[in-house]
């Protein structure tokens, strides 16, 4: 997978984190990984279309997910709560779609899906994209990791063609 299709992920991570929580989000290490997932305790997925083609995985543990719920509203939840839930899907949704304009920006237009929310932990997940990169971002809030699978649209080729 090219770096060009990772690198769009980076900043928006950093700068959602700092606006909505007001804490810096720092890249820990980003590694090649097979397209194989196992679900964290709360899973985000956000499809891409168009020019690229693939998903993007927000992977959130319980603690995480309480101290992202508790900035965003100021109280605790349930981590399975429908607010939580819908929290965590948005904040997926808002670095996915800056992720995308940059991308759109560098010849790359593509739409996202909303997102889609997956628990409890240990799910199998068996992606079509074979290379991916996964990125774990640290903060005083804990580990948020990415795992970013995207290819070019085969589809977009062959209307090309």
């Amino acid at each position: 997978m090219k770096q060009e299709y990772v690198n769009p992920f980076l900043t928006p991570a950093q700068m959602v984190w700092q606006k909505e929580f007001a804490c810096p989000l720092k890249i820990q290490n980003a590694e090649a990984v097979s397209n194989q997932y196992t679900t964290d305790d709360v899973t985000a997925i956000i499809g891409i279309s168009g020019k690229l083609e693939g998903n993007v995985l927000y992977g959130f543990s319980n603690d995480l997910v309480k101290q992202i719920i508790n900035r965003m509203v100021g109280m605790d939840f349930d981590t399975r709560d429908p607010m939580a839930l819908s929290a965590l899907g948005e904040i997926a949704n808002v670095i996915t779609g800056n992720a995308a304009t940059q991308l759109a920006a560098s010849g790359y237009s593509c739409d996202i899906s909303p997102p889609v929310i997956l628990e409890p932990v240990g799910a199998t997940l068996t992606a079509g994209v074979p290379k991916q990169i996964q990125v774990t971002f640290e903060s005083e809030m804990g580990i948020l990791r990415v795992r970013i699978g995207l290819a070019e649209s085969t589809r977009e080729q062959k209307e090309a063609a």
